[in-house]
């Protein structure tokens, strides 16, 4: 049987520690690795409209492509970090809408044995203990969780 693991990345430190520790126990035990990103925010937030009439992103479209960009450059840098380590099978994806519900959605329809995220990602102080992502996952996923500090 072969074991299929899942990282959540959203760019902060703790989420690419999460990528290290999967990534390692992947390669030591010939494991899939899929990196996943979700876009949470598509819309301009209030108060960022003079900044995405600057970057030429004004539109919510234009917006929902600048994030997206984000995302896939950090996925990237994660499957770099993943082929440094030694991880021969890597796949990356990246979903749109809430966080947690997108990560449990995509970790239930792969069939992921193992999820690997951060304890803390980018969110604001409501997650200080535990992330709320991270909190959501480990209670909504179907698999084994491994919350990473």
């Amino acid at each position: 049987m072969s074991k299929k693991f899942m990282v959540a990345v959203d760019g902060s430190e703790n989420g690419f520690k999460a990528l290290d520790v999967a990534s390692e126990l992947a390669k030591a035990m010939d494991a899939s690795l899929t990196i996943l990103y979700v876009v949470t925010q598509t819309r301009v937030p209030q108060g960022l409209e003079h900044f995405a009439q600057v970057e030429h992103v004004a539109g919510q479209e234009e917006w929902a492509r600048y994030l997206t960009g984000i995302g896939e450059q950090i996925v990237r840098r994660g499957e770099a970090r993943a082929k440094e380590a030694g991880v021969s099978q890597i796949e990356s994806q990246i979903a749109e809408g809430n966080a947690a519900e997108q990560i449990t959605i995509a970790s239930t329809s792969a069939g992921i044995d193992m999820l690997f995220i951060g304890s803390r990602g980018l969110s604001d102080i409501k997650g200080l203990i535990v992330g709320s992502v991270s909190h959501k996952v480990m209670h909504l996923a179907q698999c084994t969780c491994v919350a990473v500090k």
